[in-house]
């Protein structure tokens, strides 16, 4: 059966390149629909942020008091998809409501040899591809972005649209100058409508949360630090497990108190009423619940399983929604709720005002050059079912996520599945990458963190 899907991916593949007219997207046309009101956006994006370490979601730690708090101000969504599962593809996928495979950006390098001298370039977002800040921005908001990783550099395109943006390449232990700093930006700019964009690295490997949050769930104040030691496949150092994930909630709780500061600024300057506050996630983070740790390599919930809260005006309070919903739903939601009408496509849909909840979330877009070589390479829920394919199109499991959600006992690949992994594999790609030569020192971050 397996070999006749191939063969059947094949035939799809060449009807979609060949039969179907792709729009690039360069004419799009941005307005606001009510101009004059107040409709302020901030989105907080949390780098490796698994949803079931928050209390909100069920933890049994205390880990996040000021998202809970949020979150019972607005609504959670139980089920929110990445749709890759490391920084640069599912970023890229959020700042253009687009699937991977329709954006197309995905690894952080391309090497190739010009007359025996290795060249090595980055892949850039297809600036012909409309985004998030420079839709905000087209349509009269005062914008500010701030990230803390070298992949969300203006390298990479994630700067344009915004009045001022800042990126720390590191990224390690910055909540609270983030928070800071997004804050002081907010005092100059409270009367007019803005989108704010902060991107929050701590909760990142290596874990390593400051004094005091290095005991909050561990005893030794000594221990401050762990990392993973890998070695080709190997894992050197599994029986720290248990630490690893202390320091990784400690870390949380460390972002958590830093954004109680900014909720707290909001109310006290009356900004609450006009302005919706978004938390997410990129992507999550694996303790070998499926043999292997960190992110990247696998399409396992422990990585794709995200939070998403919205709360602002006109978004119900205290609502937990189980409908299964992805990261390229979140721009035509926010432009919807501020009302910036637009003439863009996306894979995504408002997920705040109504919408066909029977809908496959796709995902792909692993790492080829992380320490691990992956095993699937796409994957789709529709419902409960998951279905996993093998890169070479051979393989298909299924997972029902309703009786099975920590993916521990695989089913025969659903054919409902099979097909719809297989024409999501076949999407044609909207974006085209560009490329920006690297330097030594993006190089040597992305190569510590076992990216390249």
């Amino acid at each position: 059966m397996a070999r006749n899907y191939g063969v059947n991916f094949v035939i799809v593949l060449l009807i979609l390149v060949f039969s179907s007219c792709i729009d690039s997207q360069d004419n799009w046309v941005v307005s606001r629909s009510q101009i004059g009101s107040q409709r302020n956006v901030i989105l907080i994006i949390l780098d490796t942020l698994r949803a079931d370490h928050l209390s909100c979601y069920g933890y049994y730690r205390n880990t996040s008091p000021s998202i809970d708090s949020l979150a019972a101000e607005g609504t959670m969504w139980a089920n929110a998809q990445a749709q890759a599962p490391w920084t640069l593809p599912a970023h890229a996928t959020i700042w253009t409501g687009l699937s991977v495979e329709s954006h197309g950006t995905n690894n952080p390098l391309a090497v190739y040899a010009d007359d025996d001298e290795v060249v090595k370039l980055i892949y850039t977002l297809d600036s012909n591809l409309p985004t998030m800040p420079e839709l905000f921005s087209e349509a009269g908001f005062s914008t500010r972005g701030i990230a803390n990783f070298t992949i969300l550099s203006e390298v990479y395109g994630f700067d344009s649209g915004f009045d001022e943006y800042s990126c720390h390449p590191d990224g390690e232990g910055r909540a609270g100058i983030s928070v800071d700093s997004l804050i002081l930006w907010l005092d100059d700019h409270s009367d007019e409508n803005f989108f704010c964009m902060m991107h929050l690295y701590d909760i990142h490997s290596p874990y390593n949360p400051p004094v005091p949050y290095n005991t909050a769930y561990q005893d030794d104040s000594e221990t401050e630090y762990f990392d993973w030691e890998i070695d080709g496949s190997d894992i050197l150092n599994e029986d720290g497990r248990d630490l690893a994930i202390d320091l990784y909630d400690g870390e949380i709780k460390w972002v958590d108190d830093n954004l109680g500061r900014l909720f707290g600024w909001l109310r006290e300057n009356h900004l609450e009423g006009e302005t919706l506050v978004v938390i997410m996630a990129d992507h999550g983070e694996e303790f070998l619940e499926h043999g292997w740790v960190l992110h990247g390599s696998t399409l396992y919930q422990e990585v794709l399983r995200v939070p998403l809260i919205m709360s602002g005006p006109g978004v119900e309070k205290n609502v937990i929604d189980s409908t299964f919903v992805g990261q390229f739903d979140v721009l035509p939601t926010l432009l919807t709720w501020a009302g910036v009408e637009h003439t863009c496509n996306f894979d995504g849909t408002d997920i705040l005002n109504g919408f066909n909840e029977d809908r496959v979330i796709p995902s792909s877009g692993t790492s080829n050059l992380s320490w691990r070589e992956s095993r699937y390479k796409a994957t789709t829920v529709h419902g409960y079912l998951k279905t996993l394919m093998s890169g070479d199109l051979e393989e298909f499991v299924t997972y029902d996520l309703f009786t099975d959600p920590s993916e521990q006992h695989p089913l025969p690949g659903d054919s409902a599945g099979i097909e719809e992994v297989l024409y999501y594999w076949a999407s044609p790609q909207i974006g085209t990458p560009g490329f920006a030569h690297t330097d030594e020192r993006t190089e040597q971050i992305l190569h510590d963190l076992g990216y390249i």
